[in-house]
């Protein structure tokens, strides 16, 4: 007589096994929230307002302001020495905008 046990599910040390598992990390988990918490505290009674970071103020110098077509023939000039290749859309916009003048 061949007796079958269906063995299906968890056994009791295994349930208990998980359950010391998710126990030690739920302590580990509330001691490091716990320390933080406490170490963030105040450590005189009055509240203090945090600090906001402010930026160092910068200073931008004005843009040039082109009074007359030289001006804007010099910065062309100047645009076509340092260029790179001769096409460049500065150069082009510039020589539409000297033809204003």
């Amino acid at each position: 007589m061949n007796i079958r046990n269906k063995e299906n599910g968890f056994s009791a040390v295994e349930v208990i096994l998980l359950v010391v598992i998710v126990l030690a990390i739920a302590g580990v988990g509330y001691y490091v929230w716990h320390s933080n918490k406490t170490s963030l505290a105040p450590a005189n009674s009055t509240t203090t307002k945090p600090v906001a970071y402010q930026s160092p103020p910068t200073v931008t110098p004005p843009a040039p302001t082109v009074t007359k077509a030289s001006d804007l023939n010099a910065a062309y000039q100047t645009l076509n020495q340092t260029s790179i290749n001769s096409n460049s859309t500065d150069s082009s916009q510039l020589s539409v905008q000297s033809n204003g003048f």
